[in-house]
């Protein structure tokens, strides 16, 4: 009985195969309009949370400005700024709170971890081209990696 030996396959059924794959898409595809450096600043944040960075964004013309957190900081954070909007009758508040607390990740190995897709701030300052912030002190922000146009490290502080 002799073995069939496989042909390998071209490139084109390769790509094919990876193509039918929506999270090979999305990571691989989609991906590649985020900048490496960035994500991976978001990535580090992500994974070791204490690595909290002052950075500006510039997205479509507009200057974001604040600190980086990790997403999980960023969960917990709004999960309990939201839920506070609401009443605690029958329990209301707490549920929501919670619903929006089972997004926080467990602990994972950051070698297995996906790349980020979304970078969150604290602090955030949105401005625009008359250089002063739209909304003074800052407040949670969350955006998409791919959105982001530039970035540099530092904080614009508004003296005016």
């Amino acid at each position: 009985m002799s073995e069939k030996s496989e042909t390998p396959k071209t490139k084109r059924e390769t790509l094919k195969e990876a193509l039918s794959d929506s999270l090979f898409v999305r990571q691989e595809w989609q991906g590649r309009n985020i900048d490496p450096l960035l994500q991976r600043v978001v990535n580090q944040t992500n994974n070791f949370p204490s690595n909290e960075h002052h950075l500006t964004l510039t997205i479509g013309g507009n200057l974001v400005s604040g600190v980086l957190i990790s997403a999980n900081a960023y969960m917990t954070i709004w999960a309990e700024a939201f839920s506070s909007e609401f009443t605690n009758v029958d329990g209301v508040a707490d549920s929501i709170r919670e619903d929006l607390l089972s997004w926080v990740a467990g602990p994972e190995d950051p070698e297995n971890s996906l790349s980020a897709q979304f970078i969150h701030l604290k602090e955030a300052e949105i401005y625009s081209s008359n250089g002063r912030p739209i909304l003074s002190g800052g407040s949670l922000w969350r955006g998409k990696l791919t959105s982001v146009d530039g970035f540099n490290l530092g904080r614009i502080v508004f003296n005016g």
